[in-house]
């Protein structure tokens, strides 16, 4: 498994998890490596839009006793936003 520079984990009670996801990648430099961990498949479908969206990259994605566990790379292109 990849290296991570930041952890999100969202296994079990988890409040407002895109938050805590957002506000993780929010703070890592383009390049970097976010890993998110839950036991909620749909908010792994939520991640994959999300990062697609976004611009990041999933390097990784490993399940495992119903927990996935996803590498997120971030992408250089969140910082130029159109006006």
């Amino acid at each position: 498994m990849m290296y991570a520079d930041k952890t999100v984990s969202c296994v079990g009670i988890c409040q407002s998890p895109m938050l805590s996801i957002e506000t993780g990648m929010d703070v890592l430099n383009a390049g970097q490596i976010l890993q998110v961990t839950t036991d909620k498949p749909d908010l792994v479908e939520t991640v994959r839009s999300w990062a697609g969206e976004k611009g990041h990259t999933i390097e990784e994605e490993h399940v495992a006793s119903g927990v996935t566990t996803l590498i997120l790379r971030k992408g250089a292109a969140a910082t130029t936003e159109a006006r």
